[in-house]
């Protein structure tokens, strides 16, 4: 449902940028375009640093990519893995 909704927060943002942009600035349909292509991240980037998450319950951060971790048990079997630093090269 989150994702929905921050979805269709950017596709309003852009549509707002493309419709200043053309009409507001004068600008071409294809300068509007690329305008509001590039201005959403950058807006998107800003709001997020000067309105961080609200804190949880919890007391952890929200985050939208939380990260997946593994354990010592799974990372010590994964193949190729060279760890030098438990072994001794006297």
């Amino acid at each position: 449902m989150k994702r929905t909704k921050h979805a269709t927060l950017v596709i309003c943002l852009f549509v707002v940028y493309c419709v200043l942009l053309s009409q507001g600035l004068k600008a071409s349909a294809a300068s509007a375009f690329f305008g509001a292509l590039a201005a959403i991240p950058l807006t998107v980037h800003l709001y997020r640093r000067l309105w961080p998450l609200p804190l949880e319950k919890d007391g952890d951060r929200r985050s939208l990519h939380q990260r997946v971790r593994r354990d010592a048990a799974e990372e010590a079997s994964v193949p190729g893995r060279d760890d030098r630093r438990s072994r001794n090269t006297d």
